[in-house]
């Protein structure tokens, strides 16, 4: 693996500073993460357009500096030492977005989800009000073709837009690999979502308003309140059990007997098994025991290995 070195980090800064691109150094990244957990990053670099990124993944690339992207950091367990890479966080223009034509409408990759689409719905558009109970930023819903309540983000997504070796591409999504919580940005990690366009159909704003209340009070009801998280651990299982109903991951934790399990600040939740929560200076190894252990018995118990859908960001555990 790559190492980041101090004078990798200063002539880094040179550069940015020559090509006028936003950045700031010795980030506390916990602040940037629904989980409140995460180390000091040395660098943070905050391009606001996609030339400002190109101009700044070209300066990485000349000084062989290793990065990771970070989003919204809402489905993220960041590093307890975030200090051997430079960490890349869309900014600007990224953050915005607007109407096309009647229903049509292109949003940046730093969009955040909830806002966005509670706005969109309120326009009298119907079809994405799940998605104004998705924390995070529209980047990383794309990755992980985020969804809820029978809805998933590329049902309504037209084409995505990307940066891959320095270049930006727009992919319809026809072209994309892409099914339950996972798509191929998700698998090859080696592209840079930058925006979207998605279509919606206009619809009665007295039940697209019933609507958005309906999700958002289910929402509230099957999370953890009020308590620090990175939302759902664990993808639930593609197959169901012998009656044919699906299998949840919350109820394999639950019959392993690991509700409420305390390591270090970090619990798995007693009213949502399938969230691990940070009741108080949890670090990011003190969730990967977790998580670990939760594999391991489930796996145990039921035969059954879950697979993670929170992502890491950097090294942890």
């Amino acid at each position: 693996m790559k190492t980041l070195s101090e004078i990798q980090i200063s002539e880094l800064i040179e550069n940015l500073k020559r090509k006028n691109i936003s950045y700031r150094t010795d980030v506390n990244l916990s602040i940037l993460s629904s989980f409140k957990i995460g180390g000091i990053s040395p660098l943070v670099i905050e391009p606001e357009n996609n030339e400002s990124l190109v101009l700044a993944l070209e300066s990485l690339k000349q000084l062989d500096a290793p990065y990771k992207v970070l989003g919204g950091g809402s489905n993220l367990l960041i590093s307890d030492k975030p200090d051997d890479f430079i960490t890349l966080r869309l900014s600007g223009e990224f953050k915005e977005f607007k109407q096309i034509e009647d229903g049509v409408f292109y949003i940046g990759a730093a969009a955040n989800t909830t806002p966005t689409f509670k706005k969109i719905s309120q326009m009298g558009y119907t079809g994405v009000e799940f998605l104004s109970t998705i924390p995070g930023w529209v980047g990383g819903a794309v990755i992980q073709n985020a969804g809820c309540y029978g809805g998933e983000l590329f049902n309504k997504t037209e084409f995505v837009e990307f940066i891959k070796d320095g270049t930006l591409h727009h992919k319809k999504k026809e072209e994309i690999d892409y099914g339950y919580r996972f798509t191929e940005f998700l698998r090859n990690k080696d592209s840079i979502i930058t925006g979207i366009q998605v279509k919606v159909d206009a619809g009665n704003i007295e039940e697209i308003e019933a609507s958005l209340k309906d999700k958002r009070d289910k929402r509230n009801s099957s999370q953890p309140e009020n308590k620090k998280s990175a939302g759902s651990v664990f993808k639930n299982p593609s197959f169901k059990d012998e009656q044919g109903n699906p299998i949840k991951s919350w109820k394999l934790i639950d019959q392993a007997g690991l509700r409420g399990i305390i390591r270090g600040g970090a619990q798995i939740s007693p009213e949502h098994c399938n969230f691990i929560v940070n009741i108080g200076g949890a670090t990011a190894a003190d969730v990967h025991y977790l998580v670990h252990t939760i594999r391991e018995r489930v796996l145990s118990s039921s035969g059954i290995l879950l697979e993670r859908e929170i992502e890491y960001f950097g090294r942890v555990g």
